[in-house]
């Protein structure tokens, strides 16, 4: 009889026990019901339940600013990113164009969300230490960064003038992954780059846009004015590798290409449209310009209006396809957001995002000497040599 009250009694207090446990491991686990807390109580309780059963190291500043941007991710779109102030500070300086830093211009490829080099500045430190347009930042000093926000990269990378970062690169089209050491240098970013290509009494301007930024419209006044005096019969634009910029620079450059017009136009989320136009002044040359599938963005709006217009002619391969307006919205405690707030449209009203532009004389160029392009000779440039046949054809 002893032996069985004492059996019972185990089992009872065994079973207590046990249901404490379930009960304290489902309130540490799950808390109340969701549906009972607000958006902010929910921080608060996760964050309690963070600082009491953590065996890890954490800081709560941190915590909120990736919560900041995780909130951010959640909507889907590789463009729209928060700013903390650093991050913004670093992107508001490559924005106006002179900056320290390794000296590339980025975008992060939506494919596999990896920091992808599209222009890398000559005499710049990451030109000097050998990087190449397609190459990917996977590291630095160490770090993984895949997957890891732009901003957040940009500030790994951004540091003191004459200092050291290490940077971790994978190289797709040659399977290499490799570390550069790189010292960081003041760099005054070279968006234009021209030349006049002479032969047979014929004289053809090039200019090479790199990107859309805040100094493009004044260099390209000056490369137009020069090779214009210079006798420039024709013109070729090489926008290819360019990832895009501000739309205000791309539309004063098509002012100066296209007759009186629609350049383009841009429809916000309540469907209302904002026109940007041209005047009736514009060059009257023979005109190409050069795309590739780095093609975006801003060099889209170029690109769109030449060929919508029938002033000039596409020649490449077909364009990467982005079609959509980014704006900064200021938060209130300085910290800012990149949002997408718009779609933009060609002159004739297409849209191309997700799609691209289509050239009017498609010309494959092998991989490793597109991402050349910049360095790459005449005689290996095959989209150049068709440009120029053609520009002189007419």
């Amino acid at each position: 009889m002893e032996n069985r009250k004492g059996f019972f009694i185990g089992l009872a207090t065994g079973l207590l026990v046990m249901l404490l446990v379930v009960v304290s491991f489902d309130i540490a686990g799950r808390g109340r019901p969701s549906g009972h807390l607000t958006y902010d109580n929910k921080i608060e309780e996760i964050y309690s339940l963070v600082s009491r059963f953590s065996i890890l190291p954490f800081d709560r500043e941190t915590m909120i600013e990736n919560m900041y941007r995780g909130l951010l991710e959640g909507v889907g779109d590789p463009y729209t990113q928060y700013f903390c102030l650093e991050s913004l500070e670093a992107f508001r300086v490559r924005t106006e164009g002179t900056f320290v830093g390794i000296g590339v211009r980025v975008v992060m490829d939506p494919v596999d969300r990896a920091l992808t080099i599209v222009n890398v500045f000559s005499e710049a430190p990451a030109g000097l230490a050998g990087l190449l347009p397609g190459d990917k930042v996977i590291a630095v000093n160490g770090e993984d960064v895949i997957g890891r926000p732009q901003p957040e990269i940009l500030a790994l990378i951004a540091g003191e003038e004459g200092t050291p970062v290490n940077i971790g690169i994978f190289r797709p089209y040659e399977n290499e992954r490799f570390d550069v050491d790189i010292i960081r240098g003041r760099v005054v970013v070279p968006t234009v780059h021209h030349d006049m290509i002479s032969s047979d009494g014929r004289h053809t301007g090039y200019i090479r846009i790199d990107a859309f930024e805040r100094p493009t419209y004044a260099q390209f006044v000056d490369a137009l004015t020069e090779l214009y005096d210079a006798g420039m019969d024709s013109l070729i634009i090489d926008v290819r590798n360019n990832p895009g910029g501000l739309l205000d620079v791309v539309v004063d450059i098509a002012d100066r290409l296209v007759p009186s017009g629609i350049v383009t136009f841009v429809e916000n989320v309540a469907g209302r449209r904002n026109y940007h136009r041209s005047d009736e002044y514009y060059l009257g040359l023979p005109l190409v310009v050069l795309i590739n599938e780095r093609s975006a963005s801003a060099s889209e709006v170029l690109g769109g209006a030449i060929q919508d217009f029938g002033v000039g002619s596409l020649v490449g391969q077909q364009s990467f396809g982005k079609g959509i307006v980014q704006n900064l919205l200021d938060l209130s405690d300085g910290t800012a957001i990149k949002l997408t707030v718009a779609k933009y449209f060609t002159p004739d009203g297409r849209s191309i995002h997700g799609l691209g532009l289509e050239p009017d004389f498609a010309v494959e160029m092998e991989e490793s000497r597109s991402r050349m392009i910049g360095s790459l000779p005449l005689e290996e440039d095959v989209q150049l040599q068709v440009g120029l046949r053609m520009v002189r054809g007419k």
